[in-house]
């Protein structure tokens, strides 16, 4: 006999809220999607461009925490278990921060790595950490922040991001930091002069110009078709 679908009741499933994964512990398997604390994810990097968390948070702002959640999983914030049982952000840093922002007290992460031993030595040599100040000065483990709330702000770091959006350099598939060693470039070129969300749109214009500079091809990502320096 064959049994039909009550229309109602399939609506009703399909817009019922997504279920959370189940939350992140020391026996989660490796590559599997797990719940954890935003306030709980450990930075690896000393900054993020705080105008560009903001202004992601304010896209973010209002949206159901199951939509959120949805985006936390389809773009992936990765983490790797440590050997304190802590968890470690190895990426997507801004997004985690504008959900923080966006009023998320949890978020869906992917864990890709169990580190025990030399942690921060394997940290860096998978190119997981990034043990630099804003102007690139090495920085050591004990003098990165312990939350995402106490990250500090890089508005070069803003600069290179919303440079990357506007084509000026390419992502740069195999490479690690692209966006860092971009806002380095442009605050060394720019004489690291103070930057805000008033200054930024003229900032941009110049970078424009400074990304097509034969100062900028070594950076990886450096557009080789460049025809913005006159």
């Amino acid at each position: 006999m064959r049994i039909g679908l009550n229309p109602l009741a399939l609506l009703a499933a399909l817009a019922s809220p997504v279920v959370h994964a189940a939350p992140c512990t020391v026996q989660t398997p490796i590559d599997d999607i797990c719940q954890l604390p935003l306030a709980a994810l450990r930075p690896t990097q000393p900054n993020v461009g705080r105008i560009q968390v903001d202004d992601e948070a304010a896209r973010l702002a209002g949206k159901p925490a199951a939509r959120l959640d949805a985006i936390a999983r389809k773009k992936q914030i990765p983490v790797v278990l440590g050997p304190d049982g802590g968890f470690y952000l190895t990426d997507r840093h801004h997004l985690a921060s504008a959900l923080l922002k966006a009023g998320q007290s949890q978020t869906s992460v992917k864990l890709i790595g169990k580190l025990d031993g030399d942690f921060w030595p394997q940290m860096v040599a998978r190119h997981w950490a990034w043990l630099y100040d804003a102007r690139g000065k090495a920085i050591t483990p004990a003098q990165l922040p312990a939350t995402l709330s106490a990250l500090g702000d890089d508005p070069y770091r803003s600069l290179a991001g919303y440079a990357q959006d506007a084509g000026f350099y390419d992502k740069a598939r195999r490479a690690y930091f692209v966006e860092f060693a971009w806002a380095r470039y442009f605050g060394e070129q720019m004489g690291w002069r103070p930057l805000d969300r008033g200054t930024l749109p003229a900032a941009l214009d110049e970078a424009r110009r400074l990304a097509c500079l034969p100062a900028a091809s070594a950076l990886p990502g450096y557009r080789k078709d460049c025809r913005h320096a006159d």
